[in-house]
């Protein structure tokens, strides 16, 4: 009879395995991952400065004050 090797292959060989995961991926999660740190570092010390809806308001009147405002020189003639 012939002789037939049998061909032993270690399943944990780096043939074996998938790709990795590409180096653009890895270095774009990298950055977003410092930018959310860095927008939320901001955000917890006050740095940033106030958001909100009420920034673009004017300091000196509330609100409810501009609304009131707003109907009674529409009411005048």
């Amino acid at each position: 009879m012939s002789e037939e090797k049998h061909e032993v292959r270690n399943v944990d060989s780096a043939d074996d395995r998938p790709p990795g995961m590409p180096r653009w991926v890895k270095v774009t999660a990298i950055v977003v991952g410092a930018l959310v740190l860095l927008f939320l570092a901001l955000q917890l010390t006050g740095v940033a400065g106030q958001h909100g809806p009420g920034r673009h308001l004017s300091e000196s009147r509330p609100a409810a004050a501009l609304v009131k405002l707003a109907a009674v020189e529409s009411a005048l003639p």
